[in-house]
């Protein structure tokens, strides 16, 4: 971990010293009435297959004596999980969200705004092309908002899944869930003003086809060549005016497309439109959330936020995006 880093998680728990100690102990809390949730639930199942068995012995009926069991248990269950283990583990993770993440946000980039129960919403993460397959089921969270120095940024978790259903030879129905992205979402004012549209994704047809897949990608039409023949490799642009997309994607734009994919991986996609750029890049873990079963002022969960923080902030200064030498003011 960097000085930089150390000093901005020192500073969090500095000033939010008090507050992870109350957090802490309603997590202590919680954790308690979580054991007695599952205390009462062993206790309901045992209770309930004793009635199970009571009704069985009188009614003479095995199976309804085992369904009556059975249902017993269930509603006991879902009520005291509802009760004693899913709610105040909830509330832990709501509160400590609300309350721990916006101060590192604050600490982090001052100024910065989050919402973590707000998210992009489906239409706008549509409307980037980036993803063209229909979108079945979609979740986006903790939304910040704000300014990294003078450009505009909003950045959010999104998963988007497509329902994809099959019928066999004999009728039988199979439903799976494809993930279509399930990352970070990035939007930022771009330095440029600029009427084109421009996509930026990873080209694993000529990667993994050579020559062919680079003949490939122009059944994809709007193809734009560029002269970096190591950009070449990495991404696929396509774009509606050849001109314009090279005013956006100059040499230099292009090397600094490449080390953003190399500090976050080659799921890096890119889209230009509306004079904003958005940046797609998949995750490993669920970033931006809580671990309940790590104390609250735990050091190493505070650093992770700060580094993802900073990994989505830092975008701005990878891509120059603050420097204003061009006509957009």
């Amino acid at each position: 971990m960097s000085y930089s880093v150390r000093s901005q998680v020192q500073e969090v728990i500095d000033s939010i010293s008090p507050l992870l100690s109350q957090l802490e102990n309603q997590r202590q809390e919680a954790i308690e009435k979580r054991s007695k949730g599952f205390m009462s639930i062993a206790g309901a199942g045992v209770v309930s297959f004793l009635v199970g068995g009571i009704i069985a012995s009188a009614s003479g009926e095995g199976g309804a004596g085992l369904i009556t069991g059975v249902l017993l248990f269930v509603v006991s269950y879902v009520v005291v999980h509802n009760v004693f283990i899913g709610k105040y583990k909830a509330e832990y993770l709501r509160d400590y969200k609300l309350r721990v993440l916006s101060e590192v946000a604050r600490k982090v980039q001052p100024g910065m705004e989050y919402q973590p129960s707000q998210g992009i919403s489906q239409s706008l993460f549509k409307s980037t092309g980036l993803v063209s397959s229909r979108i079945d089921r979609y979740h986006s969270e903790d939304l910040f908002t704000g300014h990294v120095g003078e450009t505009e940024v909003w950045f959010s978790e999104v998963k988007a899944e497509r329902k994809d259903t099959k019928r066999d030879s004999e009728g039988n129905t199979r439903t799976t869930w494809k993930t279509l992205f399930d990352g970070v979402f990035f939007m930022a004012d771009f330095h440029k003003e600029f009427s084109t549209w421009a996509t930026v994704t990873p080209d694993f047809a000529e990667r993994n086809f050579g020559w062919l897949g680079k003949k490939l990608q122009k059944l994809g039409g709007d193809v734009v060549h560029l002269e970096n023949p190591e950009f070449e490799k990495a991404f696929v642009v396509r774009g509606g005016d050849q001109v314009a997309v090279r005013y956006i994607l100059t040499p230099d734009m292009q090397d600094r497309l490449l080390s953003l994919r190399a500090a976050l991986g080659d799921s890096v996609m890119l889209a230009f439109k509306d004079s904003k750029v958005v940046m797609l890049f998949s995750t490993q873990s669920n970033w931006f959330e809580p671990d309940f079963g790590k104390a609250s002022n735990d050091l190493g969960q505070l650093e992770n936020f700060v580094l993802e923080m900073n990994a989505c902030c830092d975008v701005v200064e990878m891509m120059n995006l603050n420097t204003r030498i061009w006509t957009k003011e």
